[in-house]
């Protein structure tokens, strides 16, 4: 980006997709998390090439198979990624393959700040991740309140949020910071909470 990273009150570029993938598609994505609950394991924090469990930094449960959708979703993140990386003023790169997975936040769930980029043993050629891209899913109407994504600016002096609206596509640069609002649900059923599908273009 132009701005120097020590200004407070710049914040990273990012940009909201309404009705990304429509009614019908969204309903069956949906669903078919929803049918996976059985299938849904704890989130991991990356570390050294390999997960572990940190209850104080982020809960929530995680499918890493999205079937019959991850190569539909796949493909239609790709061809957005030169686009967004023009909109966003970043240097271009080979595209690499996309990281993708869906995330269920229940009652009490939450994302502490943190950047999604990988870095030193993590990195791989065409593999380290330069967009993120998080696309929202939930019942309707909503059955949870918070999990709005907190976006904080250049200097991590303010933020701003971003609500998980059902279809909604939001997209920024994996070297910004960020982080889940903790969900409130309770006595809510699996199905009540707040879905995400994760796609991380890498580069």
């Amino acid at each position: 980006m132009s701005e120097p990273s020590f200004l407070a009150g710049r914040f990273p570029p990012h940009r909201v997709f309404s009705s990304w993938l429509g009614e019908a598609r969204a309903a069956d994505l949906l669903a078919y998390g929803v049918a996976a609950a059985a299938l849904f394991v704890p989130t991991r924090l990356n570390h050294r090439g390999s997960g572990r469990l940190d209850a104080v930094v982020r809960q929530s449960r995680v499918l890493k198979d999205l079937g019959p959708f991850a190569d539909s979703l796949r493909r239609e993140a790709l061809a957005m990624q030169a686009g967004l990386e023009t909109a966003f003023d970043m240097a271009p790169a080979p595209a690499g393959d996309p990281q993708i997975e869906m995330v269920a936040h229940g009652d009490g769930a939450f994302y502490r700040p943190h950047v999604d980029t990988y870095a030193g043993d993590e990195y791989v050629p065409a593999g380290r991740r330069r967009l993120s891209m998080v696309y929202y899913l939930h019942r309707q109407p909503r059955c949870f309140a918070g999990g709005r994504l907190r976006l904080f600016d250049l200097g991590g002096e303010q933020s701003i949020d971003i609500e998980p609206t059902h279809d909604s596509l939001l997209v920024f640069p994996s070297s910004a910071r960020h982080e889940v609002e903790t969900i409130v649900c309770p006595g809510g059923t699996f199905a009540d909470g707040r879905f995400a599908v994760n796609i991380w273009l890498c580069g």
